[in-house]
Protein backbone atom coordinates (compact mmCIF):
# COMPACT_ATOMS: atom_id res chain seq x y z
CA UNK A 1 0.00 0.00 0.00
CA UNK A 2 1.01 3.86 -0.65
CA UNK A 3 0.09 6.56 1.22
CA UNK A 4 0.00 10.22 1.39
CA UNK A 5 -1.52 13.42 2.72
CA UNK A 6 -2.40 16.93 2.34
CA UNK A 7 -4.19 19.84 4.03
CA UNK A 8 -6.96 22.52 3.18
CA UNK A 9 -10.08 20.57 3.58
CA UNK A 10 -11.22 23.57 5.35
CA UNK A 11 -10.52 25.55 2.05
CA UNK A 12 -10.74 23.63 -1.28
CA UNK A 13 -11.71 19.82 -0.81
CA UNK A 14 -11.29 19.24 -4.22
CA UNK A 15 -7.92 20.58 -4.61
CA UNK A 16 -7.01 18.67 -1.37
CA UNK A 17 -8.69 15.29 -2.76
CA UNK A 18 -6.77 15.63 -5.97
CA UNK A 19 -3.14 16.85 -4.19
CA UNK A 20 -4.04 13.22 -2.09
CA UNK A 21 -4.38 11.48 -4.99
CA UNK A 22 -1.48 12.57 -7.04
CA UNK A 23 1.06 11.82 -4.53
CA UNK A 24 -0.03 8.55 -4.24
CA UNK A 25 -0.43 7.79 -7.55
CA UNK A 26 3.13 8.85 -8.36
CA UNK A 27 4.84 7.25 -5.14
CA UNK A 28 2.92 3.57 -5.98
CA UNK A 29 5.43 0.79 -7.59
CA UNK A 30 2.30 -1.01 -8.85
CA UNK A 31 -1.20 0.24 -9.99
CA UNK A 32 -3.17 1.22 -7.59
CA UNK A 33 -6.60 -1.29 -7.36
CA UNK A 34 -8.83 0.44 -4.51
CA UNK A 35 -8.25 3.84 -3.05
CA UNK A 36 -8.79 4.54 1.06
CA UNK A 37 -9.80 7.66 2.11
CA UNK A 38 -9.98 9.47 5.61
CA UNK A 39 -11.23 12.87 5.14
CA UNK A 40 -11.91 15.81 8.04
CA UNK A 41 -15.61 15.69 9.15
CA UNK A 42 -16.30 18.98 9.11
CA UNK A 43 -14.12 19.74 5.52
CA UNK A 44 -16.29 22.54 3.39
CA UNK A 45 -17.81 19.89 1.23
CA UNK A 46 -16.77 16.26 1.34
CA UNK A 47 -18.49 15.35 -1.60
CA UNK A 48 -15.73 17.57 -3.63
CA UNK A 49 -12.92 15.91 -2.09
CA UNK A 50 -13.73 12.44 -3.69
CA UNK A 51 -14.08 13.99 -6.86
CA UNK A 52 -10.38 15.57 -6.51
CA UNK A 53 -9.78 11.62 -6.16
CA UNK A 54 -11.28 10.72 -9.79
CA UNK A 55 -9.64 13.65 -11.51
CA UNK A 56 -6.52 11.80 -11.04
CA UNK A 57 -8.33 8.24 -10.80
CA UNK A 58 -10.80 8.09 -13.28
CA UNK A 59 -14.87 8.11 -12.61
CA UNK A 60 -15.05 4.59 -12.76
CA UNK A 61 -12.70 4.53 -10.12
CA UNK A 62 -13.36 2.79 -6.50
CA UNK A 63 -12.94 5.20 -3.44
CA UNK A 64 -14.08 3.81 0.33
CA UNK A 65 -13.42 5.55 3.43
CA UNK A 66 -14.83 7.41 6.05
CA UNK A 67 -14.97 11.42 7.43
CA UNK A 68 -13.12 11.52 11.27
CA UNK A 69 -16.02 12.90 13.60
CA UNK A 70 -15.88 14.82 17.42
CA UNK A 71 -18.62 12.98 18.92
CA UNK A 72 -21.32 15.43 17.89
CA UNK A 73 -19.56 18.76 18.92
CA UNK A 74 -18.67 19.77 15.20
CA UNK A 75 -15.57 21.58 16.43
CA UNK A 76 -12.37 20.09 15.48
CA UNK A 77 -11.37 16.90 14.14
CA UNK A 78 -7.84 14.95 13.94
CA UNK A 79 -6.71 12.76 11.11
CA UNK A 80 -3.27 10.74 11.82
CA UNK A 81 -0.53 10.18 9.38
CA UNK A 82 3.13 8.46 10.48
CA UNK A 83 3.90 10.19 13.45
CA UNK A 84 2.02 13.48 13.11
CA UNK A 85 -1.32 14.78 13.85
CA UNK A 86 -3.35 16.75 11.60
CA UNK A 87 -6.56 18.75 11.48
CA UNK A 88 -8.70 20.01 8.33
CA UNK A 89 -6.49 17.46 6.20
CA UNK A 90 -6.95 13.98 4.18
CA UNK A 91 -5.34 10.78 4.01
CA UNK A 92 -5.29 8.15 1.31
CA UNK A 93 -4.07 4.62 0.98
CA UNK A 94 -3.68 3.16 -2.06
CA UNK A 95 -3.60 -0.42 -1.73
CA UNK A 96 -2.24 -2.30 -4.68
CA UNK A 97 -1.30 -6.31 -5.68
CA UNK A 98 -3.12 -9.36 -6.04
CA UNK A 99 -6.07 -9.41 -3.77
CA UNK A 100 -10.01 -9.13 -4.36
CA UNK A 101 -12.36 -6.59 -2.62
CA UNK A 102 -16.08 -6.38 -2.38
CA UNK A 103 -17.81 -3.22 -1.21
CA UNK A 104 -21.18 -2.89 0.22
CA UNK A 105 -23.04 0.09 0.74
CA UNK A 106 -27.01 0.41 2.40
CA UNK A 107 -28.98 3.01 4.63
CA UNK A 108 -32.04 1.33 5.19
CA UNK A 109 -33.89 4.77 5.13
CA UNK A 110 -37.31 5.45 3.91
CA UNK A 111 -39.23 8.62 2.48
CA UNK A 112 -41.46 10.12 3.87
CA UNK A 113 -43.54 13.22 3.26
CA UNK A 114 -43.89 14.85 -0.27
CA UNK A 115 -41.19 15.11 -2.76
CA UNK A 116 -39.45 18.76 -2.86
CA UNK A 117 -37.24 20.47 -5.01
CA UNK A 118 -33.70 22.62 -4.07
CA UNK A 119 -34.09 25.81 -5.83
CA UNK A 120 -31.26 27.79 -4.35
CA UNK A 121 -27.65 26.31 -3.25
CA UNK A 122 -24.30 26.76 -3.23
CA UNK A 123 -22.09 23.40 -2.29
CA UNK A 124 -23.60 22.16 0.78
CA UNK A 125 -25.54 25.32 2.07
CA UNK A 126 -29.11 25.04 0.95
CA UNK A 127 -30.98 28.31 0.52
CA UNK A 128 -34.30 27.87 -0.68
CA UNK A 129 -36.28 24.35 -1.21
CA UNK A 130 -39.76 24.81 -3.00
CA UNK A 131 -39.12 28.40 -3.41
CA UNK A 132 -39.18 28.83 0.56
CA UNK A 133 -35.95 29.03 3.25
CA UNK A 134 -34.75 25.70 3.59
CA UNK A 135 -34.92 25.81 7.52
CA UNK A 136 -38.78 26.10 6.85
CA UNK A 137 -38.92 22.12 6.57
CA UNK A 138 -37.54 21.43 9.82
CA UNK A 139 -39.70 23.90 11.70
CA UNK A 140 -42.84 22.42 10.04
CA UNK A 141 -41.62 19.13 10.68
CA UNK A 142 -40.17 19.65 14.60
CA UNK A 143 -43.02 22.11 15.09
CA UNK A 144 -40.14 24.36 16.91
CA UNK A 145 -38.98 28.07 15.93
CA UNK A 146 -35.87 28.97 13.47
CA UNK A 147 -33.91 30.55 16.53
CA UNK A 148 -34.56 26.95 18.74
CA UNK A 149 -33.22 25.16 15.84
CA UNK A 150 -30.15 27.08 15.16
CA UNK A 151 -29.15 27.66 18.99
CA UNK A 152 -29.62 24.11 19.70
CA UNK A 153 -27.77 22.38 16.98
CA UNK A 154 -29.94 21.03 14.39
CA UNK A 155 -27.60 18.21 13.87
CA UNK A 156 -28.80 16.29 16.98
CA UNK A 157 -31.97 16.76 16.06
CA UNK A 158 -32.42 15.85 12.58
CA UNK A 159 -30.03 12.81 12.11
CA UNK A 160 -33.22 10.28 12.62
CA UNK A 161 -34.63 12.94 9.51
CA UNK A 162 -31.69 13.25 6.70
CA UNK A 163 -32.74 14.87 3.30
CA UNK A 164 -32.66 11.99 0.68
CA UNK A 165 -31.71 13.13 -2.82
CA UNK A 166 -32.91 11.02 -5.83
CA UNK A 167 -29.57 10.13 -7.88
CA UNK A 168 -30.05 8.23 -11.63
CA UNK A 169 -27.59 5.60 -10.83
CA UNK A 170 -29.41 4.03 -7.92
CA UNK A 171 -32.61 2.58 -6.75
CA UNK A 172 -31.61 4.19 -2.72
CA UNK A 173 -32.14 7.82 -2.19
CA UNK A 174 -28.17 9.15 -1.29
CA UNK A 175 -28.91 10.55 2.77
CA UNK A 176 -27.50 14.03 3.26
CA UNK A 177 -26.83 15.13 6.74
CA UNK A 178 -27.79 18.41 8.03
CA UNK A 179 -25.20 19.95 10.40
CA UNK A 180 -26.00 23.08 11.00
CA UNK A 181 -28.53 25.97 10.37
CA UNK A 182 -28.05 29.96 10.54
CA UNK A 183 -29.87 33.48 11.17
CA UNK A 184 -30.97 33.36 7.04
CA UNK A 185 -32.76 30.22 7.16
CA UNK A 186 -30.15 28.38 5.88
CA UNK A 187 -29.21 24.91 6.43
CA UNK A 188 -25.96 23.02 5.75
CA UNK A 189 -25.36 20.00 4.76
CA UNK A 190 -22.13 17.59 5.30
CA UNK A 191 -21.99 17.74 0.98
CA UNK A 192 -23.34 19.19 -1.92
CA UNK A 193 -26.76 18.63 -2.77
CA UNK A 194 -26.62 20.41 -6.40
CA UNK A 195 -29.78 23.43 -7.14
CA UNK A 196 -32.47 21.55 -8.91
CA UNK A 197 -32.25 17.89 -6.89
CA UNK A 198 -35.44 16.56 -5.67
CA UNK A 199 -35.16 15.91 -2.04
CA UNK A 200 -37.23 13.97 0.31
CA UNK A 201 -37.01 14.31 4.39
CA UNK A 202 -35.94 10.87 5.20
CA UNK A 203 -36.77 8.57 8.54
CA UNK A 204 -34.40 6.11 10.63
CA UNK A 205 -35.70 2.77 12.11
CA UNK A 206 -33.59 0.39 13.93
CA UNK A 207 -35.29 -2.60 12.25
CA UNK A 208 -34.71 -1.43 8.97
CA UNK A 209 -31.12 -0.21 9.99
CA UNK A 210 -29.92 -3.89 11.21
CA UNK A 211 -31.73 -5.29 7.76
CA UNK A 212 -29.77 -2.83 6.05
CA UNK A 213 -26.21 -3.94 7.41
CA UNK A 214 -26.99 -7.53 6.28
CA UNK A 215 -27.96 -6.63 2.81
CA UNK A 216 -24.73 -4.58 2.68
CA UNK A 217 -23.05 -7.82 3.61
CA UNK A 218 -23.95 -10.10 1.35
CA UNK A 219 -23.25 -7.26 -1.33
CA UNK A 220 -19.62 -6.96 -0.71
CA UNK A 221 -19.40 -10.82 -0.18
CA UNK A 222 -21.02 -11.66 -3.41
CA UNK A 223 -18.11 -9.66 -4.97
CA UNK A 224 -14.85 -11.26 -3.84
CA UNK A 225 -12.86 -14.62 -4.31
CA UNK A 226 -12.27 -17.24 -2.22
CA UNK A 227 -13.37 -16.92 1.39
CA UNK A 228 -13.21 -13.27 3.18
CA UNK A 229 -10.06 -12.13 4.71
CA UNK A 230 -10.93 -9.07 6.68
CA UNK A 231 -13.46 -6.82 6.75
CA UNK A 232 -13.25 -2.63 7.16
CA UNK A 233 -16.42 -1.20 8.28
CA UNK A 234 -17.53 2.23 8.05
CA UNK A 235 -20.44 3.05 10.25
CA UNK A 236 -22.39 6.61 10.46
CA UNK A 237 -22.19 8.24 13.95
CA UNK A 238 -25.98 9.06 13.39
CA UNK A 239 -26.81 5.08 12.41
CA UNK A 240 -24.75 4.87 16.41
CA UNK A 241 -27.22 7.22 17.79
CA UNK A 242 -30.31 5.94 16.64
CA UNK A 243 -29.99 2.13 16.54
CA UNK A 244 -29.00 3.11 21.14
CA UNK A 245 -28.36 -0.29 23.08
CA UNK A 246 -29.10 -1.90 20.22
CA UNK A 247 -25.90 -0.40 18.29
CA UNK A 248 -24.34 -3.72 18.81
CA UNK A 249 -26.85 -5.90 16.52
CA UNK A 250 -25.90 -4.34 13.01
CA UNK A 251 -22.02 -5.71 13.83
CA UNK A 252 -23.92 -9.21 14.68
CA UNK A 253 -25.82 -8.70 11.38
CA UNK A 254 -22.97 -7.76 9.66
CA UNK A 255 -21.06 -11.34 11.19
CA UNK A 256 -24.41 -13.29 10.78
CA UNK A 257 -22.95 -13.33 6.98
CA UNK A 258 -19.46 -13.34 7.34
CA UNK A 259 -18.94 -15.58 10.05
CA UNK A 260 -17.54 -14.42 13.58
CA UNK A 261 -13.75 -15.31 13.31
CA UNK A 262 -13.05 -12.99 10.38
CA UNK A 263 -10.84 -10.04 11.13
CA UNK A 264 -13.16 -6.84 11.74
CA UNK A 265 -12.30 -2.89 12.20
CA UNK A 266 -14.15 -0.22 12.03
CA UNK A 267 -15.22 3.50 12.92
CA UNK A 268 -18.17 5.08 13.14
CA UNK A 269 -17.81 8.70 10.92
CA UNK A 270 -19.09 12.06 10.17
CA UNK A 271 -19.52 10.58 6.09
CA UNK A 272 -18.82 7.74 4.18
CA UNK A 273 -17.35 7.09 0.65
CA UNK A 274 -17.99 4.45 -1.64
CA UNK A 275 -19.54 3.85 -5.39
CA UNK A 276 -23.45 3.82 -5.15
CA UNK A 277 -25.29 0.53 -4.91
CA UNK A 278 -21.22 -1.40 -3.98
CA UNK A 279 -20.84 -1.54 -8.21
CA UNK A 280 -17.15 -1.80 -9.70
CA UNK A 281 -16.18 -1.65 -12.98
CA UNK A 282 -17.72 0.53 -15.79
CA UNK A 283 -20.63 1.24 -13.45
CA UNK A 284 -18.66 2.07 -10.47
CA UNK A 285 -19.59 5.56 -9.43
CA UNK A 286 -18.19 6.50 -6.41
CA UNK A 287 -20.13 9.25 -4.41
CA UNK A 288 -20.38 10.48 -0.75
CA UNK A 289 -22.78 9.20 1.59
CA UNK A 290 -24.12 10.05 5.10
CA UNK A 291 -26.30 8.13 7.51
CA UNK A 292 -24.81 5.05 5.77
CA UNK A 293 -23.14 1.60 6.60
CA UNK A 294 -20.12 0.73 4.03
CA UNK A 295 -18.39 -2.62 4.06
CA UNK A 296 -14.84 -3.09 2.14
CA UNK A 297 -14.13 -7.26 2.71
CA UNK A 298 -10.74 -8.51 1.35
CA UNK A 299 -10.39 -11.55 -0.33
CA UNK A 300 -7.56 -13.60 -2.53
Amino acid sequence: FTIGINEGTDKDSQKTGEIVAKKIKEKAKQDVSLFMMFLDGLAENGAAAVRGVQEIFGKNFPIIGGSAGDDFLFQKTYQYYNDQVFTNSMVGVGLSGKFSFGIGVKHGWEPIGLPMKVTKAKGGRLIEIDNRPALSIYEDYFGKKAEELIKEPIAKMAYTYPLGMSVKASSEFLLRDVVIANEKKEITCAAEIPEGSEIRLMLGDQDKAIAAAKEAAKMALSQINGDPKAVFVFNCIARRKLLGARAGEEIEAVQDILGKNIPLIGFYTYGEQSPLEGKLGKECQSVFHNETIVLLILGE
